[in-house]
């Protein structure tokens, strides 16, 4: 036996487990429960495709359960994108995506309807062998995954792009990389996996040979293993913190040591913050992080983060881009405005994209509906 023969078992297991890591850790992930939420689901179906695998593996092919995990996979890439906009707290059009994401799914289930009354593996080969219908599925499983492997590169850059809310120590620009670094095996795991099923499907050009498509399954379960170990370490990593600077995201260990310091009144100090932001107009410092205000207050970063999420009931991030949305307000409104995109730069923005985002959180128009809406 190689760990080649252990490898779909080995997957399972590893997917279990970390799916009740991930479901059941109290912090470190940030307050959002949305994000385990879909960390478990892409956890979830990296560990049905082994499950699939693996039934398909021991019985030879001879079960209707073999590739029902596939109808699933596409799923992928959007998860992890929206795992990355919920990680950075920055925001999309969920609703715009979940119409894409039904109607691409409901395309992909549509392709393969006929392919369901096949009860066997063997029976679903000779099926696509003798009608030509392995060429589309070919290439409808080269063009799922791109477009998977494209959203997580769009997501790597979301995260690269994404503003950090305080200046990170040696350890914690370490756990940084790691997050970069889980992104990257993200590409890799399905970069690897569509070059080998390429590789695969130009091999078994006899699909009666099930020994050469039960290596190819072995193998696909043993890269997702490995994904598996990278994930883990990563997970328990996630500085959920610097992207928020929310007092909530910190283990418990943590906002313990601080419940029992001298902040016995965080509405003072977070009128101490709002004055000196407001005042000193800091929030058009595009740059700026929580070290900078607890430096001039002579702060901890993390009561400085207790006041702001305690009383102002909202992330750093989104305290500060609450200044900066007032103050633009009064320049959409001025006689001769300058162009949004200049307002923007001119109220701490780094791009038109972060205004446009931060404006309709704030507001629920965007900046040229508000405008309108105001123009008399």
């Amino acid at each position: 036996m190689d760990i080649l023969d252990v490898a779909p078992l080995l997957s399972i297991t590893l997917g279990v487990f970390l799916l009740l890591f991930i479901l059941f850790r109290r912090s470190g992930l940030g307050k959002d429960k949305k994000i385990k939420f879909i960390l478990a689901a892409i956890v979830f179906v990296y560990t049905f495709i082994s499950f699939d695998y693996y039934i398909t593996i021991n019985h030879k092919g001879d079960t209707s359960y073999f590739g029902i995990s596939y109808l699933f996979i596409h799923l992928i890439g959007f998860l992890f994108y929206y795992f990355v906009i919920l990680y950075t707290n920055a925001t999309i059009n969920w609703k715009k995506w979940l119409l894409i994401i039904i109607g691409y799914t409901f395309l992909r289930w549509t392709f393969f309807f006929p392919l369901f009354k096949y009860e066997t593996l063997q029976e679903f080969m000779d099926f696509v062998e003798g009608s030509g219908y392995n060429k589309w599925l070919e290439w409808e499983y080269i063009l799922m995954s791109l477009l998977n492997i494209l959203l997580f590169i769009w997501a790597f850059f979301r995260l690269k792009e994404s503003p950090l809310v305080l200046d990170l120590n040696e350890k914690q620009a370490l756990q940084y990389k790691w997050i970069k670094l889980v992104l990257i095996a993200f590409v890799l795991l399905q970069t690897g996996i569509l070059i080998s099923d390429i590789i695969g499907s130009f091999k078994i050009e006899n699909y009666e040979m099930f020994e050469d498509y039960e290596i190819y399954m072995k193998f696909e379960t043993l890269m997702i293993a490995i994904f598996f170990f990278i994930f883990s370490f990563s997970i328990m990593h996630f500085p959920v913190f610097a992207f928020t600077g929310d007092f909530e995201d910190l283990p418990k260990v943590v906002k313990k040591k601080y419940a029992k310091s001298s902040l016995t009144d965080s509405s003072a100090l977070f009128d101490k913050i709002k004055s000196l932001v407001k005042d000193e107009k800091l929030y058009l410092d595009f740059d700026i992080k929580l070290n900078m205000i607890a430096e001039k207050l002579g702060e901890s970063i993390h009561h400085i983060s207790q006041a702001i999420n305690q009383n102002a009931e909202m992330s750093f991030p989104d305290f500060i881009n609450s200044f900066r949305i007032e103050e633009a307000k009064q320049k959409l409104l001025e006689s001769k405005p300058d162009t949004i995109f200049a307002i923007s730069l001119d109220v701490g923005f780094n791009s038109k994209a972060a205004f446009y985002t931060a404006f309709k959180k704030v507001t629920s128009q965007t900046p040229t509906e508000f405008k309108k809406s105001n123009r008399t």
